[in-house]
């Protein structure tokens, strides 16, 4: 057998292991991705489809709306990301200190609400946020202020987020304790030798050692905070006044309501490309060559 046929073999034997994952990959997200770009070139109404190039594009562009819900998911993002990044690090660093199996108890309950079912969890803050009878006024009322509408104009977007960081975080708390748990104990033995102080320690040793997880933490905290729905569909359905309409929310409104799947697929483009391009400034500014 010659040195050819030999590396024919190889090759052709390692491409079979990865040929049912290369399917899935295809037939999963390839497909539907290059499906989605052909819809937004059309335009569909009950009679049928029409080519319409980049009208849908055009259209979005003129829209007040979806610019509205571009920047109402702006400021989610800039709410949900820092708050879960800051919050896993400090549990994260509280949590790792206790021995594995109490470790294990933290994260398990940080890590529950992201499990628990969407509509449960709706219910039980729709209750806590009730003008009338809500457990957030009753506590107002008992230190002496005046009731909110937590979910009204001005309270809209904090409400909301706080439900989010209590579903989203734990995941992060999870992958942030590993990471903690994983940092050789010599860097600190020689930090303490050295007399640094524990401020000096994180910054110096645990917040560098951390930053391939952190990069993790934020790239999928981001893409995950320009996807939130179905809470806000929940409890606020967009209002009030579109003030919490997202991208995903306009684009389930299109596809399933107004039954418009080109300018549906049109959004889904346009948020794709936007979360793409925000992921790729957070690799450039937060790629490290730290591994341990």
């Amino acid at each position: 057998m010659n040195m050819r046929n030999l590396k024919f073999r190889r090759e052709w034997s390692g491409w079979l292991f990865v040929m049912p994952m290369l399917l899935f990959f295809v037939a999963f997200v390839v497909y539907p991705i290059a499906s989605s770009v052909r819809s937004s070139l059309y335009a569909f109404d009950y009679a049928g489809y029409s080519w319409t190039g980049l009208g849908n594009y055009e259209q979005l562009i003129r829209d007040s709306l979806f610019w509205k819900a571009v920047v109402n998911t702006l400021i989610f993002v800039v709410y949900l990301v820092p708050s879960i990044t800051v919050l896993a690090l400090l549990f994260s660093a509280f949590i790792h200190i206790y021995p594995k199996k109490l470790q294990s108890f933290f994260k398990a309950t940080f890590y529950l609400p992201g499990v628990t079912s969407v509509v449960s969890l709706a219910m039980v803050w729709e209750y806590m946020y009730n003008n009338q009878f809500g457990l957030g006024n009753y506590v107002l009322k008992l230190l002496g202020l005046p009731p909110v509408n937590f979910l009204g104009t001005s309270f809209a977007y904090t409400s909301l987020s706080l439900i989010l960081i209590t579903i989203s975080f734990g995941a992060a708390v999870v992958v942030l304790t590993a990471a903690l748990n994983g940092i050789p104990r010599d860097l600190y033995e020689s930090a303490s030798l050295d007399g640094a102080t524990p401020l000096v320690t994180f910054l110096r040793i645990t917040l560098p050692m951390l930053k391939p997880s952190v990069l993790y933490v934020v790239v999928t905290s981001t893409i995950a905070s320009f996807q939130v729905f179905a809470i806000i569909l929940l409890m606020t359905g967009g209002g009030p006044a579109y003030k919490t309409t997202t991208i995903l929310m306009l684009i389930y409104r299109e596809a399933f309501v107004n039954m418009n799947f080109g300018i549906a697929n049109a959004m889904g483009i346009l948020l794709c490309i936007l979360i793409c391009s925000i992921a790729f400034v957070q690799f450039k500014l937060l790629k490290t060559d730290v591994e341990y």
